[in-house]
């Protein structure tokens, strides 16, 4: 790449770093994007009126700014985990498996990904969802990086990985959600031994407060994990029995999408 070609590429890294923020942020404020991504305020602002105008951010007039993403930013995301098929082998399992549970599902998409932040970014993200029909019920909003370490979804991809490479995926900081997020290497190796036994993970509010959810690993043809798929409950509906259940379904269901890939 020629000098006069470096400054463009930090512009553009800067502004995908941007958009990565609001849409794991989402609303949100310039402050806050710049605490984010440790990119200036002054940048942040030109980044999001150039996103602005391109069409895939949006902010609401009147009141405090706060961004979030446009329907053509997220239809390019949805295009992209179309063209590897896990959306589409998953969709009529995932149907089947909410009307089986009567829960949320979420469909979760892991490759390394690249971000501005960093060369090999380890990406877990919520692809699609498929709401529970009860009144009361889990919500991730799509595109909403999940963590390996604390999630269902990204302990059951974590099993399926080589020991070595899940240790070096999580890093050496373990961030705590809540009172039940597992913060230490060694008891969540214990952990990953216990999913590998059991063929899906459990997360009992080690995430999200309130939420009781259990998830399979969806693999390809060489056994590699591209991906998971979780069954999420209100915790008022969730408890070790029903973990039994909701997990044994989810392997099910995983394994039918992992066939059909």
């Amino acid at each position: 790449m020629s000098p006069a070609a470096e400054p463009g590429m930090r512009v553009v890294r800067t502004a995908l770093c941007v958009l990565e923020a609001v849409s794991e942020l989402q609303p949100v404020g310039v402050s806050a994007i710049a605490r984010a991504t440790g990119v200036p305020k002054s940048s942040v602002q030109r980044c999001l009126v150039s996103l602005r105008e391109a069409g895939w951010i949006s902010s609401p007039p009147g009141g405090p700014q706060r961004w979030t993403l446009t329907g053509r930013a997220l239809a390019v995301g949805l295009r992209g985990s179309a063209e590897h098929g896990l959306r589409e082998a998953a969709h009529a399992v995932m149907q089947d498996l909410r009307d089986r549970t009567r829960e949320t599902i979420h469909l979760i998409g892991f490759g390394a990904g690249h971000s501005p932040a960093s060369d090999a970014d380890p990406a877990l993200v919520v692809i699609d969802r498929l709401d529970s029909p009860e009144p009361v019920r889990t919500w991730v909003r799509l595109g909403t990086r999940v963590p390996l370490h604390a999630s269902c979804s990204g302990r059951a991809v974590l099993s399926r990985l080589p020991e070595a490479e899940a240790r070096a995926l999580v890093g050496d900081g373990l961030e705590r959600f809540s009172d039940q997020t597992i913060t230490d290497h060694d008891a969540l190796a214990d952990e990953l031994r216990a999913v590998r036994e059991r063929g899906y993970a459990i997360a009992d509010q080690s995430w999200r407060s309130g939420v009781g959810a259990v998830a399979a690993a969806v693999v390809d043809a060489a056994g590699r994990p591209v991906g998971a798929l979780a069954v999420s409950a209100p915790q008022q509906r969730f408890d070790a029995e029903r973990a039994v259940d909701l997990g044994a379904a989810a392997v099910a269901a995983a394994a039918r999408v992992s066939a059909a890939l």
